[in-house]
């Protein structure tokens, strides 16, 4: 009996935790949930946050007012006081927050899952939380951003997407919201700073903030990366290097952005050839500051140091009781290798010396260097300094690089695994460089970055993951994919995230479109494996006339699958749908036949079939004129404007986004001959008949769908 009534017992608990476990949110009232609002226009929660809370929680409680709107279209109000008789989501950190803390000392919440960790937060439905208010839900979290993060959780299920605004994904409006008895919590983040890195942005994100955004500056300003902040938090980042090419207003010199870092409790930090939180294309001798008179001729250490000294000093000044992230050591003005020095070995005494200086420096302006985040990037020339034994400072984090193009060449060693500073990773969704950029559409699919990610987290890479995202737009699914991946690195496995698609179209589209938008988003990220729509022109794989055919047919049957669910999708998503879906697949697919077609208007002009000839370049001319309009639509055409500047079809003026040279007449053969072509045969990676136990097959890798 008293077996039983133990198992009994357990059983009743397990049945508690599983209920706590799905906390959700719900449209019709059950028993013991609090209400949000419901169908009584006067039945609606307030919001009410500690005075003394961090400016992140009152900048994010505006933020949760705004969403709560969007999904209700009712008002919701803040204070800073408990407002009697009133249900109430109650907002805090615990230790900053009095209220938080009287529910802690009163036994109503349980924190120790919670308190002293990194980036964790909680929220619980509690009954008679305080006098005068029956039902309260209460977000707790271990530090201001992890309260952030708990209110923007309550926006995720009430089925606000963290594209919101960047990408018009409106909610579906709900009269009533309930949120059902219960706890919720999340740990700390697998990886401790995840973020983004603002890069190649002369085609897209300044212009549009020039036009849009910050019309006073022309420029970059304290509106557009107050969005981009915004956007951060929701995809539970916490990281930003921003814009740093020589045309944008640099973040540190731009002083109304600096209020921005409190505001929204964001980490600066910046890249490989940006030392110090110092831009250097903007900030010396050319523009700013106006620190060196000749550009890159100034920027020499051994010649110029005691005003390079001054310029780092002034920065890590202004950074003082900010959040930052230092970025050591020494290259050239924009990208380019050290300057004044001839070997390596050079090299590597001139980095020991400048490295010991910025330690220096942090030492006396802010205090223990040990305690500040600080990365190293061996990189190009700098890795060769590296590996020639150049030592860095066991508690700086060693950041890695992938070969730009998705894949990670290097990993750490045992060794730099050990090390106390960690190790972290520069991942590329877009990349201006040679041999090939890429920096219209993004085609790189979770498969992929879930396969290099994982590894590099298995390999010791834990500490920092910065993707650059170039414009951010249009690689909307891709970075949220990377975010929740750092977030929880068991969210998704290399052989599970293919079906990241469908759960991303889910959320942000509704459950009616998921499968639909899944097929949709695996067919466009296979075709983008063969080639990006920015590499077709280059023949990396050298297509047959059976092949291209066959490419555009895929092509073609994939556009029309993407115009047919247009139609379904409701009217206050079809903004979002043209950005997040219909774009890039129609201009993938007009790439294509703009190249191809191109290529083949001479070989069959050569081979004098005029008709095809000029068949073919017709065609071509036409998916040009084609991506011309679907852009101008991009800009202009949708969400009354919003976006205008924000996409170019041909970044830079290069060659392979212009229109090509198509065949004309006067270059058709008068002799008429058939075309010779080799065959050409592709084996899928994941085609084979017979494999060991320890193969591993993966979708959304390979150019057949499998490897």
């Amino acid at each position: 009996m008293k077996t039983k009534n133990l198992l009994t017992l357990l059983l009743m608990l397990l049945a508690l935790m599983a209920k706590a476990d799905d906390m959700q949110v719900v449209t019709s009232p059950q028993d013991g949930c609090f209400t949000i609002c419901s169908s009584v226009s006067a039945d609606k929660c307030v919001i009410v946050s500690d005075a003394n809370e961090a400016e992140v929680v009152s900048t994010v409680v505006t933020c949760l007012k705004s969403d709560l709107k969007a999904v209700t279209r009712k008002t919701f109000y803040s204070y800073n006081t408990v407002q009697e008789g009133k249900n109430m989501i109650l907002v805090g950190t615990i230790g900053q927050s009095t209220y938080i803390d009287q529910l802690i000392a009163d036994g109503k919440i349980d924190v120790s899952d919670v308190r002293g960790k990194w980036e964790a937060f909680g929220l619980q439905v509690v009954d008679n939380p305080m006098e005068g208010v029956s039902k309260a839900l209460v977000i707790f979290g271990s530090q201001p951003r992890a309260t952030a993060y708990g209110m923007f959780e309550l926006s995720r299920m009430t089925g606000v997407s963290p594209w919101i605004w960047w990408a018009d994904v409106a909610p579906t409006i709900k009269t009533q919201l309930y949120v059902t008895q219960g706890r919720k919590v999340f740990g700390s983040p697998s990886v401790k700073f995840r973020g983004i890195f603002l890069n190649d942005e002369d085609y897209g994100l300044r212009p549009w903030a020039a036009k849009n955004m910050d019309k006073n500056l022309n420029n970059f300003g304290p509106n557009t990366y107050g969005a981009i902040m915004e956007l951060l938090l929701r995809l539970r980042a916490n990281t930003l290097w921003p814009a740093m090419h020589a045309g944008s207003r640099a973040f540190w010199f731009e002083k109304t952005n600096i209020p921005l870092i409190m505001k929204y409790d964001i980490y600066m930090g910046s890249s490989h050839c940006e030392q110090m939180l110092r831009d250097n294309e903007y900030e010396w001798g050319r523009n700013g500051d106006k620190f060196g008179g000749h550009y890159n001729d100034d920027w020499v250490w051994h010649s110029n140091k005691e005003m390079i000294k001054r310029y780092w000093a002034i920065r890590v000044g202004e950074s003082r009781g900010k959040n930052a992230i230092y970025t050591l050591g020494m290259r050239g003005v924009h990208d380019t290798g050290i300057n004044g020095y001839n070997t390596t070995a050079e090299r590597v005494a001139a980095l020991t010396e400048i490295i010991a200086y910025q330690r220096q420096l942090l030492a006396d302006s802010i205090g223990d260097p040990t305690t500040i985040p600080q990365i190293f990037i061996p990189y190009k020339e700098v890795l060769d300094c590296y590996n020639a034994g150049l030592k860095v400072p066991e508690d700086v984090t060693l950041m890695w690089v992938d070969d730009n193009h998705g894949y990670i060449r290097q990993m750490p060693t045992q060794a730099e695994q050990a090390r106390s500073g960690g190790n972290a990773i520069y991942y590329h969704l877009s990349y201006w460089g040679s041999p090939d950029s890429y920096l219209w559409l993004s085609t790189i699919s979770p498969s992929l970055c879930c396969y290099e990610l994982s590894k590099a987290y298995d390999q010791g890479i834990r500490d920092q993951w910065i993707i650059n995202v170039g414009d951010i737009k249009p690689a909307e699914e891709e970075l949220e994919f990377c975010m929740d991946l750092a977030w929880d690195i068991n969210s998704w496995t290399p052989e599970t995230a293919y079906l990241y698609s469908r759960d991303w179209a889910a959320r942000t589209f509704g459950e009616d479109y998921a499968d639909d938008i899944q097929a949709i988003k695996m067919e466009y990220y296979r075709l983008g494996i063969a080639s990006k729509p920015e590499h077709v022109h280059l023949c990396h794989f050298d297509f047959s006339n059976g092949q291209i055919e066959e490419r555009l047919n895929q092509y073609k049957e994939l556009v029309a699958k993407v115009q047919t669910l247009k139609k379904r999708i409701p009217a206050t998503l079809r903004d979002a749908y043209y950005q997040l879906i219909e774009y890039p697949v129609i201009g993938c697919s007009d790439m294509n036949i703009k190249h191809l077609r191109a290529r083949q208007s001479f070989l069959y002009a050569r081979a004098g079939q005029r008709d095809l000839a000029l068949s073919y370049a017709k065609q071509a001319q036409t998916a040009f004129n084609e991506i011309v309009s679907s852009t101008t639509k991009y800009n202009t055409g949708i969400a009354s404007g919003k976006w205008n500047g924000m996409m170019d079809y041909k970044p830079n003026n290069w060659s392979y986004h212009l229109m090509p040279a198509v065949a004309t007449s006067s270059d058709v053969s008068e002799t008429e001959s058939s075309i010779l072509q080799p065959e050409i045969t592709i084996v899928a990676g994941g085609s084979y008949e017979a494999a060991s136990n320890t193969v591993r097959t993966i979708q959304g890798l390979g150019i057949r769908g499998t490897t």
